[in-house]
């Protein structure tokens, strides 16, 4: 017997995506003919856990986005199993505006960064499976490279400004890559211990999350890591997306997993 649905997604879709150097952010440009953000809600869309998917966009993108939904997924929004949720000035609130849109039948909650658009059906059981047993999952990679930490350095005035751009400051520690993770999503919680950090959120005066583990951290949850995949790399520069464009004919060709 299969597992039923219990999930519900959160998907935010509201950042600037500047590094990209394009007219609109990253999440909006094009990916094989649809936009980026259309991968990750596809696979979500596709799995049997889950319930219903929130995208959370900037105030100025919700009406060309929501035409753009009603043009590829008008039946599922009229049916309530995706809806738009408007995002916050930090990513904790506008992930949270999400949740809040979700139904009260859902037991977690996932959380991805529609940048990262070839997840795979494995990887979101993958990480329910992990937060559904410990709490809270993350997929990260294990780091490959040697990491040092530098130190922190007051900016030299003009004057005493190095000519090379490039230098940068001192070292002050190499860390034990063998300890060392990079994080990635999809991420997913038991629904009671996200609720629990949101109600006490406001209290993480100037340290701001910059992601759903890191809130549940700074409030002593363990986060379970599962192992993830050099595919689910971010797009954040021209870079990464001219890698994602190559991917997409890697996917279609048969080459990666789609």
């Amino acid at each position: 017997m299969g597992l039923q649905p219990d999930t519900g997604v959160v998907l935010p879709c509201a950042g600037a995506g500047l590094r990209v150097g394009a007219a609109r952010p990253k999440q909006f440009l094009d990916l094989g003919g649809r936009p980026v953000f259309h991968r990750s809600l596809t696979a979500f869309l596709a799995h049997p856990r889950v319930v219903a998917v929130v995208l959370v966009v900037a105030p100025a993108e919700l009406h060309q986005v929501r035409a753009d939904l009603a043009r590829f997924f008008g039946s599922l929004i009229s049916s309530g199993r995706l809806s738009l949720a408007e995002g916050g000035d930090e990513r904790w609130k506008s992930v949270r505006n999400g949740v809040q849109l979700l139904p009260a039948s859902v037991r977690l909650f996932a959380v991805h960064d529609v940048a990262r658009p070839f997840l795979t059906a494995q990887d979101i059981d993958s990480v329910l499976s992990a937060a559904q047993l410990d709490g809270a999952s993350t997929m990260a990679v294990s780091c490959p490279d040697t990491v040092k930490r530098a130190l922190e350095e007051v900016q030299p005035d003009s004057a005493g400004a190095a000519t090379d751009e490039r230098i940068g400051p001192l070292v002050e520690s190499t860390l034990d890559r063998r300890r060392i993770w990079l994080t990635q999503t999809p991420q997913a919680f038991r629904r009671e211990i996200l609720e629990d950090c949101y109600s006490r959120a406001e209290a993480l005066r100037g340290a701001s999350p910059t992601d759903e583990a890191g809130l549940v951290e700074s409030f002593g949850h363990p986060v379970r890591l599962v192992r993830g995949a050099d595919r689910l790399r971010k797009i954040t520069t021209a870079e990464d997306l001219e890698w994602a464009r190559w991917m997409f004919g890697k996917v279609l060709g048969g080459g990666v997993p789609a």
